[in-house]
């Protein structure tokens, strides 16, 4: 099993370090896909039922609808053009589809959360003010913690 080309610089962390060989990345790449897709199909099933509810008329599923056809993209495409092998342009094309779908399922969640509790609380303020306060939250986790370096460190206990 060859190992794939990967960066010189060694990743931040302590402990053990190697290069991810080629398939390993494809599996990985495989399960954190399979860990978005319930999830955005969840809140997307929850937007079309939420429709014919009173009150959740302006839900709008096209940020949700279009996260989970591009975490599906690299199905298709590892289908069609690859089947029975794995490539670096897979894995790369891939992670860049997963980090393009991740900021639209933030951006449908924050819509989601925010016409929740408008209707919950009656208040747009409030509401206004906990989607802010998710969609921050998300991301700093989600973009932020990875780049910033001596608060990751302190959570994965670097030296």
């Amino acid at each position: 099993m060859a190992l794939r080309d990967v960066d010189s610089r060694p990743p931040l962390g302590s402990g053990r370090k190697e290069p991810e060989p080629l398939s390993q990345s494809v599996t990985h790449l495989v399960e954190e896909a399979r860990m978005l897709i319930p999830g955005v199909t969840a809140f997307l099933g929850f937007q079309l039922i939420a429709v014919f509810n009173q009150g959740f008329s302006q839900l709008d599923p096209f940020l949700m609808l279009l996260s989970l056809i591009i975490l599906l993209t690299p199905a298709a495409y590892h289908r069609q053009i690859e089947p029975g092998w794995v490539s670096d342009g897979f894995v790369r094309l891939s992670s860049r589809l997963i980090m393009a779908a991740t900021p639209l399922f933030a951006l449908g969640v924050t819509i989601d959360f925010y016409l929740l509790v408008r209707v919950v609380t009656e208040q747009q303020g409030i509401a206004a003010i906990c989607a802010g306060v998710a969609l921050a939250i998300t991301a700093l986790l989600w973009y932020g913690l990875p780049r910033i370096k001596p608060l990751a460190r302190v959570l994965r206990g670097s030296d």
